[in-house]
């Protein structure tokens, strides 16, 4: 018994250790190339209301309910989910036609704020679209080993919402 709890114990401090030295932050990154101006595609990722027309999240959790907050667009606007998958919310913090949205979005139970958006690059008579989200998981340990599986929790998300957000962008020129 003695050496089942030994084992345990450092199986226990060796978690503890490697846990400390994983870093937890978090950075993840997904883009496609559009083929519009980036006003287009400004439209339909600067306004809330048009997200649902895009956004990756009804499919993956059908339970989602998203109230959208009083202002819409732009630079303030924001929205809250709850749903199977987790509840949290997210406000725009800039927003530019030339280059991109930037939100900030926190999860329930997470007391982190992670920076996300979506910027531009004009390429020729097209646009590179990166989705992305960067942030510091928490608390600390547990935190650190959920920011190695975030770029496959979330990286998935971003590919079918640009997918569709390419698809909604070029079949409404």
């Amino acid at each position: 018994m003695n050496t089942v709890l030994k084992w345990f114990g450092i199986f226990l401090l060796v978690l503890v250790v490697v846990g400390l030295i994983i870093p937890n932050d978090v950075n993840v990154r997904r883009s496609i190339e559009i083929d519009a101006s980036p006003e287009q595609i400004h439209y339909y990722v600067n306004n809330l209301e048009q997200w649902p027309k895009w956004g990756p999240w009804a499919t993956m959790d059908p339970t989602m309910k998203t109230t959208i907050g009083e202002t819409k667009s732009g630079v303030g606007a924001s929205q809250s989910w709850k749903g199977e998958g987790g509840n949290g919310k997210l406000t725009i913090t800039s927003s530019s036609p030339e280059s991109g949205v930037v939100y900030d979005m926190q999860f329930e139970g997470d007391p982190g704020v992670y920076q996300a958006g979506l910027s531009y690059q004009k390429q020729g008579n097209s646009v590179v679209v990166t989705w992305y989200m960067t942030g510091e998981m928490q608390p600390i340990i547990i935190g650190n080993y959920f920011s190695l599986l975030m770029d496959s929790l979330v990286g998935g998300s971003f590919e079918q919402g640009l997918a569709s957000l390419k698809q909604t962008v070029e079949n409404n020129r």
